[in-house]
């Protein structure tokens, strides 16, 4: 989390009163949640196939400067609605919290797929289960969101909500070259005036990942299986 220790200032007390604490909480979640967990799911059709077992591997984020550029531009776009005081402040925040993340890990175990999920309590799995029921729960600040996966003709697709921000992303896997496309979209709806974040992360296959050595510990509180 974004810490802005010139905020505890008396010179700086007016800035207590902006919401910029809710555009870093809502774009933390979105990222956390977009690429780290399993309402309801839209644009889906009971006839799209995807075979789930091409998202199994180990996914390394692709450092690429065009798309980096192309992310930082998207978010002075959605910002454009702002005063300059508000974009000035907020900027960085999107600009950080919407870094999407170095790694991500999908396990497939013959018949079901899983995404493992690090965080700061430890290493579990949880199941990607298009179609299923809403998963509601609450991230280590103790807000609450529901997300759920479903199947759309654009790929996997991740839809979440929060109070502070919604969002969705989809996941296309390229089996050619061995790459996964993520296409994020972040609605900020603790302020007003902000467009939706629309950008594009691409990671590359490094090898795929063992369920032998990835399972959750089944005594782990934290490893729930939906």
């Amino acid at each position: 989390m974004i810490r802005h220790q010139w905020l505890r200032t008396p010179r700086h007390s007016f800035w207590k009163r902006l919401p910029f604490k809710s555009i870093a909480v809502a774009l933390a979640i979105s990222l956390w949640i977009g690429c780290f967990i399993p309402v309801a799911a839209f644009g889906v059709s009971e006839s799209v196939v995807i075979d789930l077992s091409d998202y199994d591997g180990r996914w390394e984020r692709i450092e690429d400067e065009e798309a980096n550029e192309a992310r930082l531009s998207a978010i002075g776009k959605a910002l454009e609605g702002l005063s300059w005081i508000m974009r000035r402040f907020a900027s960085p925040i999107l600009r950080k919290t919407t870094s999407p993340p170095k790694e991500m890990n999908f396990i497939w175990d013959g018949s079901q797929l899983h995404q493992r999920v690090i965080n700061g309590d430890g290493n579990f799995l949880r199941l990607v289960n298009p179609g299923g029921e809403t998963h509601f729960a609450k991230d280590g600040r103790g807000v609450d969101f529901s997300s759920v996966w479903a199947l759309s003709e654009s790929g996997l697709q991740l839809r979440w909500e929060q109070v502070q921000a919604t969002g969705f992303n989809i996941y296309r896997v390229d089996s050619l070259e061995h790459t996964l496309l993520v296409e994020h979209t972040i609605n900020v709806t603790a302020i007003s005036n902000i467009e939706p974040i629309v950008f594009l992360s691409k990671f590359n296959r490094i090898d795929a990942v063992d369920p032998r050595t990835s399972a959750a510990d089944p005594t782990d509180p934290l490893a729930i299986r939906e």
